[in-house]
């Protein structure tokens, strides 16, 4: 029976009475362009469980197959009946796998597992464990899913490795954290195990009431908020950490159980990634591992601490959200273990401000992407930040975050976005992405657009370039923009009470324009974007033409070739900054149509 989001499911008997080819068949019908190399998974592992879970005695249960999370994951197979002891509601999520074996893993990685892809070529690539990957599932469905959620149903994780003969090699070495958890996957030869295991955890009646209830349960994504500051800090896990997010907190928290330790000296972790990747979830459980080794904060002495370089508006945002007011570089207390630093490609007079920090921290751990710079007096790059390091013999580690995770994933918008900015592109690109391009020709409509979103509890905004004067006069509309539907009249945000603003309880609050400085660091469901004059697209010429404002680059910093070139990249930060502040929907209006036409036809909108 066909599920939502491209899901098979139906009861074990009937399962069992179909061949692989024929379950494979139903789920091509129902996916979009699936892979070869997935249909032959589906075609050779599924019959194989069915035929585990036929020999349980479990034929009145459901299975459901190839469900998607709105993270962008699909779990393999989902078993939805009750438990035998308990008779209470039970979902067993099952990670299929054909591996047969396991490469090296000579960089220690924790939770990414070399494997072989073609025998032929000795080929192989990395994935995450198996036991990781339903952890992160299971933790989804217990944190987002409105109906296991609220305790309504239990949620247990079973890994079945149905080629692979040796399965101790998963649980050894670096593996190792994962070995409590070994009795949850079986391997070559555990068949009849699988079964008894499975036959003593579920009753075999069947639960039509469960396989409803996970069915048609909502999905709110777990996206960090800032409320998890507080959280943390008292030692309670916050957001679902996803993908590269899992190998690289693993990292440093490894050096974080070290930091106690009198060899351990002086530390500089760079976290470094896109828009969307996770760089604050993953500086937040950074926060909560410390929390956790040494203590909550009160009993710490706030050992650990989430720091800004500056940003009024963000800071007002973390401190209305959580109750917690984070502290400025400038601010932090001497005697600190650990300083995360968010947002620190805004950081100024770098080498000074991180020889002040490493006086008062034993570790710090600076979360940045280069191309979120927007001031020519921003210092914070990675290159930057690295030859900080060796010139005060302060050790260094480097990790990047590249899968995209907000609005359940990106997908490929913001790597687009560089390759339409920064590589110049002008050929059309395969957008692979759930996020909503829409484009607009009158502000007006436009304007309306973003009320109904807004009237409908949708977090909205209005962005615009810093190319207006901002003359602080509430009373004063500073964006004027003449057109045939009629002039649209803006003022910028507001200078304080920007929590409440950011917000947006209140009709006049949308009518208020976020700019970049306004735009760093916060995310919505929804934004417009007025596209201007300062960035424009010379098709002649195969580039981008540039007129950046007196106000935010006057002309007299404007010194010679390559500080001009410096300018002209912060303006494509700028739109850069703008255009990701959305996990649903990006709406743009455009000053000049060849800049808008060429957008379109490279983003595919």
């Amino acid at each position: 029976m066909d599920g939502a989001n491209g899901c098979y499911f139906d009861t074990i008997g009937a399962l069992s009475s179909m061949s692989g080819k024929e379950i494979a068949a139903q789920l091509q019908r129902l996916q979009k362009n699936p892979s070869e190399s997935e249909c032959r998974s589906w075609e050779n592992s599924i019959p194989i469980l069915v035929s585990v879970l036929h020999q349980a005695g479990l034929d009145a249960l459901t299975l459901v197959l190839e469900y998607l999370t709105p993270i962008g994951n699909r779990i393999d197979a989902v078993l939805l009946g009750e438990e035998q002891k308990t008779g209470r509601p039970l979902v067993l999520i099952i990670e299929l796998k054909q591996w047969s074996d396991i490469g090296e893993n000579p960089d220690c990685q924790q939770s990414m597992v070399s494997v072989c892809i073609s025998r032929a070529e000795n080929r192989f690539e990395d994935r995450m464990h198996p036991v990781q990957q339903t952890l992160t599932y299971a933790k989804h469905l217990r944190r987002n899913h409105s109906n296991i959620a609220d305790g309504k149903m239990e949620v247990r994780c079973l890994q079945f490795l149905h080629n692979f003969e040796d399965k101790s090699n998963l649980f050894q070495g670096a593996y190792d954290a994962y070995a409590p958890l070994q009795h949850e996957t079986y391997g070559k030869g555990e068949e009849e195990k699988l079964a008894s295991d499975l036959r003593l955890l579920f009753s075999p009646r069947p639960r039509p009431d469960v396989v409803e209830q996970f069915l048609s349960g909502t999905h709110v994504l777990g996206q960090v908020s800032f409320q998890d500051l507080k959280a943390v800090l008292e030692r309670k896990e916050n957001a679902v950490m996803l993908d590269d997010q899992v190998e690289v907190n693993r990292k440093v928290c490894s050096m974080i159980d070290q930091l106690h330790s009198p060899q351990f000296g002086k530390h500089l972790c760079i976290i470094s990634g896109p828009p969307g990747t996770g760089k604050t979830v993953v500086g937040l459980h950074i926060l909560y591992a410390y929390c956790l080794k040494y203590g909550p904060s009160e009993q710490n002495k706030g050992g650990g601490i989430f720091s800004l370089p500056r940003s009024r508006t963000l800071s007002q945002v973390i401190e209305g959200a959580s109750g917690i007011s984070p502290v400025y570089l400038n601010t932090v207390p001497p005697g600190r273990d650990l300083v995360v630093v968010d947002e620190a490609h805004r950081i100024e007079q770098l080498d000074t401000t991180m020889t002040k920090l490493f006086q008062k921290a034993r570790m710090v751990v600076v979360l940045q992407d280069d191309r979120q710079r927007i001031r020519l007096t921003e210092e914070g790059t990675l290159e930057r930040f690295q030859q900080f390091a060796k010139r005060h013999n302060i050790p260094c580690t480097t990790c990047f975050l590249a899968s995209q995770k907000r609005s359940g994933y990106l997908g490929s918008y913001v790597f687009d976005l560089d390759q339409l900015l920064y590589e110049r592109r002008e050929q059309p690109l395969e957008r692979l992405s759930a996020l909503e391009l829409r484009c607009w020709d009158d502000l007006n409509d436009l304007d309306k657009h973003l009320h109904q979103l807004a009237a409908a509890k949708r977090h909205v905004k209005w962005y615009a370039p810093l190319c207006w004067e901002w003359n602080h006069n509430r009373k004063k509309n500073d964006i004027v923009i003449r057109q045939a539907s009629g002039t649209f009249e803006k003022p910028w945000n507001p200078a304080n009470e920007q929590y409440a603003w950011y917000l947006g309880e209140k009709s006049r609050d949308l009518d208020r324009v976020g700019c970049i400085y306004t735009a760093q660091g916060l995310e919505f469901d929804d934004i417009g974007v007025i596209w201007w004059d300062d960035l424009r697209w010379d098709a002649d010429a195969h580039n981008w033409r540039f007129e950046p404002s007196e106000d935010q680059f006057p002309t007299s910093i404007r010194k010679g070739p390559a500080n001009q070139r410096d300018i002209e990249e912060l303006v494509l930060n700028t739109y850069r900054v703008l255009l990701t502040r959305a996990k649903s929907s990006v709406h743009i209006w455009f000053r000049d149509h060849a800049t808008q036409e060429h957008v379109r036809q490279v983003l595919d909108f």
